[in-house]
């Protein structure tokens, strides 16, 4: 699917008039198993991030916040690294939409993540895209170099799909 379309149907899959509505309103659907199981549809291969597309072409902050993609091919090895020894517990440091966590995740669907992230434009993302998978983890929004945590929330495995839980301000 081009991305065009795929932002089109997105949009209006989580009623949003624009991909920064979009970020706004996900929050609301992050324990909608509705909405997510019409995701899993229309994306039809959660393997890929697809929100990640989305994230990096419009809305991501290349100029102040040098925000950029992990390539998926990246994402893959350090995967397979991260997992060699048949580890079912990563730390993703600088999760983004969670490339590095959904590429764990596509070898092996047991794991829990630990997501680390300073931004919170792209956690309502990162969230969903755990959520959807039905990933077990807990999510901080933070300054890793700082060790400063802002928010945190745990995603909870369900049948299909995760739930998320707001843990709260930390600080």
């Amino acid at each position: 699917m081009e991305l065009k379309e795929l932002t089109e149907k997105t949009l209006t899959l989580f009623n949003s008039k624009n991909t920064a509505g979009l970020i706004k309103n996900l929050p609301s659907y992050w324990n909608d198993n509705d909405v997510k199981a019409e995701f899993k549809k229309l994306v039809g291969d959660l393997s890929v991030d697809w929100l990640q597309k989305i994230f990096q072409y419009y809305e991501a902050d290349r100029k102040d916040k040098k925000q950029d993609y992990t390539p998926t091919s990246l994402a893959k090895l350090m995967a397979t690294l991260a997992l060699r020894n048949n580890e079912n517990h990563i730390i993703d440091m600088c999760a983004g939409s969670g490339a590095l966590t959904i590429q764990c995740w596509n070898l092996n669907h047991d794991i829990e993540a630990e997501c680390l992230e300073f931004d919170e434009k792209v956690i309502p993302i990162l969230l969903f895209n755990l959520a959807v998978r039905n990933i077990k983890a807990t999510v901080y929004q933070m300054d890793v170099l700082q060790q400063e945590v802002t928010k945190s929330w745990q995603v909870v495995a369900g049948d299909k799909f995760g739930k998320v839980i707001e843990n709260g301000d930390n600080n």
